[in-house]
């Protein structure tokens, strides 16, 4: 059962926006490595807001994913977990990731931790069925991480953080379009609007896939780099 509810948060998207958000806060930070138990408290903090999202979107979703091949054995989808207790689950991981970040970092922290956590749930996950600009709505949320970690250094919004936001939105779309590519089928199966209006060939989707895994290797080149240039100095 302990499980299936860590399945609901959807751990790999949680490390994901981790490792962004440690970029965040190094780049920010002049002695990251002193203030390592800010850091744990903001990755705490923002993986237990993200986590809340992401079982909010796993019950909206759960229709959705009863259609799909690579979701289908979802918890929610199989009803494993009911409703309720998903959504009860969910409120738990907001409060608790809410007053995490509100007692040990800042309060920018927090508003832009909370920013991304509405715009997925409350615009992104309701757009998703009924328009393909969903994509640009959604890649909001998954830039808020790394401005997180820097917000909880400096409580600043200046053009450092804007910066990172700019350099995660825009890497989120062709990254989100690849995965559309070689999962065609399955997203036409559950009825999400694609902006791809024909089924893509087999060379398509084999470079789709290919600019998939590329995408992940450059944001974590990225990220890896920040983090050096704090080592290095």
């Amino acid at each position: 059962m302990i499980r299936t509810y860590y399945e609901l948060t959807k751990p790999g998207i949680i490390y994901g926006n981790a490792i962004t958000a440690v970029a965040g806060f190094f780049i920010a930070s002049p002695k990251p490595l002193a203030e390592a138990g800010l850091l744990v408290l903001t990755l705490i903090g923002l993986s237990l807001v993200i986590a809340s999202a992401c079982v909010f979107n796993n019950y909206f979703d759960r229709e959705i994913d009863a259609r799909m091949e690579r979701t289908k054995n979802r918890a929610l989808a199989m009803g494993q977990v009911s409703g309720r207790s998903a959504i009860v689950f969910a409120l738990l991981l907001l409060v608790l990731g809410a007053a995490v970040l509100a007692l040990y970092t800042t309060p920018l922290a927090l508003s832009v931790a909370l920013l991304g956590f509405v715009v997925y749930v409350f615009l992104y996950t309701p757009l998703k069925p009924r328009s393909p600009s969903a994509l640009y709505i959604g890649a909001v949320a998954g830039a808020t991480p790394p401005v997180v970690g820097y917000t909880a250094v400096t409580n600043t919004l200046d053009l450092y953080a804007l910066a990172l936001f700019a350099v995660l939105y825009v890497w989120q779309i062709p990254h989100f379009l690849a995965i559309a590519l070689y999962r065609y089928e399955e997203y036409k199966a559950a009825g999400v609007p694609l902006f791809i209006k024909k089924q893509p060939s087999v060379e398509t989707k084999r470079r789709a896939r290919a600019v998939f895994y590329g995408s992940l290797v450059v944001l974590l080149l990225l990220c890896l780099g920040a983090i050096l240039q704090r080592w290095i100095r």
